[in-house]
């Protein structure tokens, strides 16, 4: 061996987050009303426009699902948000209209949630 100097090779931060959207990706619904663990997002550019991916679950339970929700965009998003962390996402009813918001793993999943998570199901599929 030639006596130049060998540089160690370092693990590069970036790439190994990459392979947290290395799964299949499911809808929303998966994680409706579920605690789960939450392990990275980012914005993607998709033929819709900018849209964010979410990572969640381990090893071979690992997905991930697209969102444009404002509310998700802003937790998710958020500067001093921590990864990976558990937590329950849940769709709430504002009047007519239906959106998603997080909420603490230990929140109560009640019939209003399961009722508002069933009405979303429905008004999607008449949306196709």
């Amino acid at each position: 061996m030639n006596d130049e100097y060998v540089e160690d090779f370092v693990e590069d931060e970036s790439a190994a987050g990459s392979d947290l959207f290395d799964c299949d990706y499911t809808p929303i619904d998966a994680v409706i009303n579920e605690v789960t663990m939450f392990t990275g997002c980012k914005t993607m550019a998709t033929e819709n426009g900018d849209r964010l991916l979410i990572a969640y679950g381990e090893g071979a339970a690992k997905s991930a699902f697209f969102t444009d929700s404002k509310k998700l965009r802003n937790v998710f998003c958020n500067t001093n948000r921590r990864f990976p962390f558990r937590a329950v996402i849940k769709v709430v009813s504002y009047g007519n209209m239906f959106g998603f918001n997080v909420f603490a793993p230990n929140t109560e999943i009640t019939t209003a949630d399961r009722d508002n998570f069933s009405f979303y199901k429905r008004g999607k599929k008449r949306g196709r």
